[in-house]
């Protein structure tokens, strides 16, 4: 019997204050801002409109939310006129590709992966728990196998905006709830997803079928 074996990938470390503030500064990122990220193509199915719609009820509540999108794909122009038509310009940024996920990473809040379709095992999730950034992410693929909900994240049911936005705030007002789950996102990182875990896991189960 072969065991699943979840992802593994070496821990980002903390970027300067100076980086950060450039980062800050190349995506109008103010002090008050509430930093939401998605990392992911541009797919109907990674469930980018989902964010957006969000963002959206975030925004109208009156909560700083910014929300950055990084990655290309074939329903860009669809997500850019989307955030037009909700006159969201100043709250939802498209990023494009971006080299730096380490310095974009860093001045993140939460990260989100609103996935319904194709999802293995998160790099980028598992990079942002290495610097303590909580996750929401919808109920799907690889996903709960990486965020526990409340615990280093919240799991919200996928194609739910609104679930997605009261999770999202509640990391926002609840500073203690957020901390914790930084801290604890950091924690599980190091017990489970480390690339030496990985690479120990993966040498477990060629020992069995040698040994079987």
């Amino acid at each position: 019997r072969i065991d699943v074996i979840l992802n593994g990938v070496e821990p980002l470390s903390e970027v300067s204050e100076e980086k950060k503030q450039e980062i800050r500064a190349l995506y109008s990122i103010s002090q008050n801002d509430f930093v939401v990220g998605i990392l992911a193509r541009l797919e109907p199915y990674k469930g980018h409109i989902y964010v957006v719609e969000a963002a959206e009820m975030l925004k109208d509540k009156g909560i700083p939310v910014k929300v950055i999108i990084a990655g290309t794909g074939s329903c860009e122009e669809e997500l850019k006129n989307t955030i037009k038509a909700k006159n969201l310009e100043d709250t939802v940024i498209i990023a494009g590709f971006v080299n730096d996920v380490q310095g974009l990473l860093s001045v993140m809040d939460v990260q989100v992966n609103a996935s319904y379709g194709t999802e293995a095992t998160s790099l980028s999730l598992l990079e942002g728990m290495s610097l303590g950034i909580p996750a929401v992410v919808s109920d799907f693929g690889g996903n709960p196998g990486v965020i526990t909900d409340g615990e280093n994240g919240f799991i919200f049911p996928l194609k739910n905006s609104t679930k997605l936005a009261l999770l999202i705030r509640e990391l926002y007002e609840d500073t203690n709830a957020y901390n914790y789950m930084s801290k604890r996102a950091k924690e599980i990182f190091n017990e489970k997803f480390t690339a030496q875990i990985y690479a120990r896991n993966i040498e477990k189960e060629y020992e069995k079928v040698l040994e079987g």
